[in-house]
């Protein structure tokens, strides 16, 4: 998400407090119950679901609605998570939302969910259901102590590598951030490229900010982009591209094709890429999974996606957690487990008998699953867009210029993002 979008926030907020604030959807009833057509008792609902999923959840939604022929679910494809963010918030405004919302983990869930729109999730939930669902996935969607959004498509970022390549030297995977230096510098050259990140750089830069000891946003919701840890981390970024080299100048948005085409040995990506990259690769070279690597310490953060529920009336939000529930649930949350990659985040999934045999026949499927012992959840935060765009910006700064100051680059991140919370309300 770009910075002006971050901007827009609060004046959209700004508009919603001047046309009466917390009542949302919910305080015109009315007007929605109108256009939607207010369903008789027990009579057919029609449900609308914003999806940020190009085949519109089809085979899941086909189930539903055989299951529940007094549900109608309209889905509609709004894009990826900036896009979607963006309809949503235009939503808010001119009050034209949908029941059932698809959001990215950091794509403006605070800012939603201080507009009055968003129902809380756990409000659906009873505390059985909540302790089913992976404790550490909750933490990324709490925000002001309460679960906003229910996790979805759920991931963490592993660290994909060419076991064909790293096999015919004698290479060993490695664990730490050292060692991977150590191996990269092995395997750079003619062409080829020891390491590299995913276009989603700031996902991968804030594990390495952690594995240091660091955090971006202190527990009390103070930024803390301009620490030491983070600085450090921004310095090794600098130093793999212009010291040991291990590192390509400025490919980080081309770094699934060189991985794929045979050129880079290692790559910070998305667990969930996984059946997308076997496929991508076929029979090219073997592909590795493995952990991140640590430094001081190993942590992993949160990726994808989760479900949220807006205001309505109580027939529509009482089908639409149903709705919600259904694809929750620990035979949905397994196939799409083992669909993609992604971790399923209902915990009975894990006893399901084909998950079990998905996981037997291809290990490489589990390591991001046995890296959630290691996961770590800050709380959703207004200014996460504004701190992403910034990461991203300054990873291009120390590719572009070797003698850029990590200090002063997120010195002039932090001044921003100071700014912009003294601002938003």
């Amino acid at each position: 998400m770009k910075k002006n979008l971050v901007l827009t926030v609060a004046a959209l907020l700004a508009i919603l407090s001047g046309c009466g604030g917390q009542g949302g959807t919910g305080s015109q009833e009315a007007a929605q119950g109108s256009a939607q057509g207010s369903p008789p008792a027990n009579g057919p609902i029609t449900l609308k679901l914003w999806s940020t999923e190009q085949d519109l959840l089809k085979g899941y939604m086909d189930a539903f609605q055989a299951a529940n022929p007094n549900i109608k679910v309209e889905v509609e494809f709004m894009g990826d998570y900036d896009e979607m963010a963006k309809k949503v918030q235009a939503g808010i405004v001119s009050n034209s939302l949908p029941h059932v919302v698809q959001l990215g983990q950091r794509h403006a869930i605070p800012q939603i969910a201080d507009s009055g729109r968003l129902l809380p999730i756990e409000s659906f939930m009873s505390k059985e259901e909540i302790g089913q669902i992976l404790p550490g996935f909750w933490q990324r969607y709490t925000y002001k102590s309460q679960k906003w959004v229910i996790p979805f498509q759920s991931s963490t970022p592993v660290m994909y590598y060419n076991k064909t390549m790293l096999d015919k030297q004698g290479l060993k995977v490695p664990d730490t951030w050292d060692e991977l230096i150590e191996t990269g510098k092995k395997l750079s050259g003619n062409g080829n490229w020891g390491l590299n990140l995913n276009s989603d750089s700031p996902w991968y830069f804030q594990a390495m900010v952690w594995n240091r000891g660091g955090q971006l946003i202190k527990p009390d919701g103070t930024p803390n982009v301009n620490s030491k840890e983070v600085v450090a981390t921004l310095k090794s970024v600098q130093d793999a591209v212009h010291v040991t080299k291990i590192m390509p100048q400025n490919q980080i948005k081309t770094s699934g094709e060189d991985f794929v085409a045979g050129k880079l040995a290692m790559l910070f990506r998305s667990g969930a890429s996984l059946a997308a990259l076997k496929k991508q690769v076929g029979d090219k070279f073997e592909i590795g999974v493995a952990y991140l690597p640590k430094v001081s310490e190993r942590w992993v953060p949160i990726g994808g996606n989760g479900l949220g529920i807006f205001k309505s009336d109580k027939a529509h939000e009482e089908a639409a957690w149903k709705l919600v529930s259904f694809l929750t649930s620990p035979d949905i949350t397994a196939k799409n487990s083992m669909r993609t990659g992604y971790i399923p985040v209902h915990k009975a999934a894990y006893e399901l008998p084909d998950f079990k045999e998905h996981l037997t026949k291809d290990p490489n499927f589990k390591v991001a699953i046995d890296q959630t012992q290691y996961l770590r959840g800050e709380g959703i935060h207004p200014a996460d867009a504004l701190i992403w765009s910034g990461i991203v910006k300054a990873i291009e700064t120390v590719h572009n210029d070797p003698k850029a100051d990590p200090q002063k680059v997120m010195d002039l991140l932090q001044a921003e993002v100071t700014d912009y919370m003294k601002s938003y309300k």
